[in-house]
């Protein structure tokens, strides 16, 4: 094991390892938690979404029935990704577990080649190939099976906007015009959860990416030192827009965190909510009855670029290889997760568009944006940052919300990506 991924600190090994191995009150088991499964093969399935964890577990419901022999145990625990990094340390990653492909730590494992390769397992041959190709690693192989799809934009509360004969605007300027609108009337245009910083970093990249799209050749070009934050203009001005927004947001937004919002917005407050593909079931386990739409988010010149990436996907610890028993329960999970019916199960309660070939996501409140990218077409978002970049970015972000010096938040993630890129060498 490589000394990046050795280098994870005693106290969070303690902490981290006590949720997985004694923390049996964090654990999902489709429901059954406490079941003893002598007798069975069990695998471990580390959850690191949790709000995607009632639709894995419709998925291994309708398998575990067909399947009696085999139980699928789901681990949602807090903090997921540092159990998952605390584990390799120890090298003792779960059996299988779903990950981000572009995510910096998932891409780690892959490189340090603690993830089985997956490139000729039959059901792969389930997924559209062009989802396989947005996320082949740098050896062209699949250590990942992607499962969802997801995409950015600003959901708005319809009832509202019919009842005031409003429109969602297409260019920014014309935003701003309607949120003030909506701000004289003293109510409140955006809702926005700026106390978690992965929401802030959502935030910056649903406004900027209307504008530079996949970021392909913007990443390759600061990776190679040619550009950086501080001279792409349009990282500039998606920052002062994400300031701008602050002046038409909840009072005091960096005190109300992701759960609250949904739950707030979801039961009418505020116009608009600006966030991902992924919040959908969450808005509507709030308020089954919420009407609520969801569009791409405007930008300046009125051609906002939709782009779509690959959400999660399973991966499988590449030790299983050597467990024949383990490795064959995982092969009949997998290969019905990444059927048509079995990824169906899980389009139908997540309200995601599928990488399945055959699956179907009829859900009228993206229509909006399904139809927006019909007519404009769209990008496919494969290319990501190097690794540890996003995390520091996000332990950062949320100081330019308070001090609002954009210029030394623009050098200063410019240094941080620098050193992100010279430390993955």
């Amino acid at each position: 094991m490589k000394k990046k991924i050795m280098a994870v600190t005693l106290c969070l090994a303690m902490v981290s390892t006590f949720a997985v191995g004694c923390g049996q009150k964090n654990e999902t088991d489709s429901g059954k938690s406490e079941e003893k499964s002598s007798g069975k093969v069990e695998i471990e399935f580390v959850q690191v979404k949790r709000e995607a964890a009632e639709s894995y577990t419709k998925v291994i419901e309708a398998f575990e029935k067909e399947n009696t022999d085999i139980v699928i145990k789901q681990n949602v625990v807090p903090d997921a990704q540092e159990v998952l990094m605390t584990r390799a340390s120890s090298d003792s990653l779960p059996d299988m577990m779903n990950h981000w492909p572009t995510d910096a730590q998932f891409v780690q494992f892959e490189d340090e080649g603690l993830l089985l390769d997956l490139s000729e397992k039959d059901y792969m041959k389930n997924i559209d190939s062009k989802y396989l190709d947005a996320v082949k690693a740098k050896d062209g192989k699949n250590y990942i099976a992607p499962y969802n799809v997801n995409f950015m934009g600003v959901y708005y509360n319809k009832d509202k906007f019919e009842e005031a004969g409003y429109t969602m605007p297409t260019k920014w300027d014309e935003l701003i015009a309607l949120a003030e609108e909506i701000k004289a009337k003293g109510e409140t245009p955006f809702i926005l959860p700026n106390k978690d910083s992965w929401t802030v970093s959502n935030l910056w990249s649903n406004i900027e990416a209307r504008d530079l799209g996949s970021h392909e050749d913007e990443f390759e070009k600061m990776k190679a030192g040619e550009e950086s934050f501080e001279t792409i203009p349009e990282y500039k001005s998606s920052v002062e827009k994400m300031i701008q927004l602050l002046d038409y947001a909840n009072e005091d937004s960096l005190a109300l965190g992701y759960d609250q919002a949904i739950n707030d917005f979801a039961n009418g407050e505020g116009w608009m909510f600006l966030q991902g593909s992924w919040t959908l079931p969450s808005f509507l386990s709030a308020n089954p009855d919420f009407n609520v739409e969801f569009t791409i988010l405007p930008n300046d010149n009125g051609k906002p670029i939709a782009t779509q990436a690959v959400d999660t996907g399973f991966c499988v610890n590449a030790k299983v290889a050597d467990e024949p028993e383990k490795m064959e329960a995982i092969d009949k999970f997998l290969s019905f997760a990444l059927s048509a019916e079995g990824a169906q199960i899980y389009t139908d309660n997540d309200k995601s568009p599928s990488c399945v070939t055959g699956v179907k996501a009829e859900v009228p409140q993206f229509q909006p944006f399904f139809d927006y990218v019909e007519a404009n077409g769209f990008e496919a978002d494969g290319a990501y940052p190097p690794t540890g970049f996003e995390d520091t970015k996000r332990g950062k972000i949320q100081n330019v919300l308070l001090d609002k010096d954009v210029d030394a938040f623009l050098k200063e993630m410019t240094n941080d990506w620098n050193q992100a890129v010279e430390d993955s060498k």
